[in-house]
């Protein structure tokens, strides 16, 4: 059980009781289970400070939008009832040396184990359910000079000429404006994304920081992997992503591997301009002829029909237009001669079955907004941005930030049984007359 401290200068009960700050750190330290968290170092060597005392500041760092271990200590110092409320003793606080060295050393996979243990007695308690999934990503600019848009020399151009500080940062798009249908005015940044699978009800499940090169699609395998691995899922779950998971193997893997029901819309660059068919069924080449069927194609788990140019597969249909292509395509005269070639999709897989007209469709896939607002409450300063340089760092800081937002769902739904406020990361420990005057 968490215990805290009492000084001699003042009621910290009372303070708890009274101050909303203070309240709402109390609750929140009180449904933090750190045992699966080594307090200190009782083998060789000197004992250390507290770990379980640091990793509570950090929960506090990232509340408050604290940019910097060193503001986060003097922000400490400031509140001495926080500080004791962390576990810290009043006068010997820390080094900022053995923040970094806690953020830097502690092992990514012990704070994902203590995020997933707060998910559990979410799910246990029937605050979180098992049968809707969303996922999206949100990128994390690494901390150098290179994103810095008042630099001009800034690197926007050459990925292999990595920043000498983050040489695990990668180069990648930011944002970009639409224009007549191309992207213009795009801005591109060097760093990390973070990835995540959300509950409907806006609970982080499971994620993870990666390098920007890894894609969207890449980050999703290991997600579900980790997904399928932590929790017991349901025969049917809905799965929802935006166009860019639109990917056939993540369509396979969880509609035949773990029995979901992928809800992504189709992307536009992976779609084909709608084919023309003459009166026997074939496709029409780009002169308007019927093609010739060429027989079926395999690639993995797709399977196409092939068509051929109807010049070169029908010696009537050549002498009628003098041997000559009426489009003048490439391929007709040129290398082989083999002539054009265009290929039907006639795969019957779960990509093609997903009810994208439906009206249960449109209506499920409004849930995808959870994510965004839940990125939203993670915190501008945490996700967009970060003081840290290793990727192992940065992954912890990210980690801790997805933690703090189950903690907040477990503090309000079980401590104060308020499930209603498991997203309401400042008002959900506020005494009831004044979240009324508020």
């Amino acid at each position: 059980m968490y215990h805290v401290q009492t000084s001699l200068f003042y009621d910290l009960q009372e303070l708890v009781r009274n101050l909303s700050l203070l309240r709402k750190y109390y609750y929140l330290f009180q449904a933090l289970d750190l045992s699966m968290l080594p307090d200190r170092n009782y083998g060789i060597g000197r004992t250390g400070h507290s770990q379980h005392a640091i990793l509570r500041a950090f929960i506090i760092k990232h509340l408050e939008r604290i940019k910097s271990i060193p503001q986060l200590i003097e922000y400490l110092e400031a509140v001495p009832p926080l500080l004791e409320l962390c576990g810290f003793t009043l006068g010997e606080m820390p080094d900022e040396s053995q923040f970094y060295r806690f953020v830097a050393d502690t092992k990514n996979s012990t704070l994902k184990d203590i995020h997933h243990s707060l998910n559990q007695r979410l799910i246990g308690q029937g605050c979180v359910t098992l049968d809707e999934f969303i996922i999206d990503s949100k990128p994390v600019m690494a901390a150098t000079k290179e994103n810095n848009l008042k630099n001009p020399n800034r690197n926007t151009t050459n990925k292999d000429k990595t920043p000498r500080r983050n040489p695990a940062a990668t180069l990648s798009c930011y944002s970009c404006q639409m224009i007549n249908g191309k992207k213009e005015n795009m801005l591109f940044f060097w760093g990390h994304r973070t990835h995540v699978i959300i509950s409907k009800e806006g609970i982080a499940l499971v994620e993870v920081t990666l390098p920007n090169n890894i894609t969207d699609q890449q980050a999703a395998f290991i997600l579900l992997r980790e997904l399928k691995r932590r929790y017991k899922l349901k025969k049917g779950f809905l799965f929802l992503g935006d166009k860019a998971y639109d990917v056939r193997d993540l369509y396979a893997c969880i509609a035949e591997q773990m029995k979901g029901n992928p809800y992504i819309p189709i992307n536009p660059r992976n779609q084909k301009d709608d084919k023309m068919f003459g009166p026997h069924g074939c496709l029409l080449c780009d002169s308007g002829l019927e093609m010739k069927s060429a027989g079926r194609w395999h690639e993995g788990n797709r399977e196409r029909i092939k068509f051929r140019c109807p010049l070169k597969t029908s010696k009537k249909v050549a002498t009628e237009y003098d041997h000559t292509c009426p489009a003048h395509h490439p391929s007709f005269s040129t290398g082989n001669c083999y002539g054009c070639t265009k290929y039907l999709d006639i795969t019957d897989d779960a990509r093609a079955r997903v009810p994208r007209d439906s009206k249960e469709f449109k209506d499920t896939f409004k849930d995808r907004e959870s994510v965004e607002q839940y990125f939203a409450r993670l915190g501008d300063r945490e996700v967009e941005q970060t003081t840290h340089y290793s990727l192992k760092t940065v992954r912890n800081q990210m980690t801790i930030a997805h933690l703090t937002a189950s903690l907040i769902g477990v503090a309000a739904a079980i401590f104060l049984k308020q499930p209603e406020k498991m997203r309401c990361y400042r008002t959900f420990a506020q005494p009831p007359q004044q979240r009324m005057t508020g």
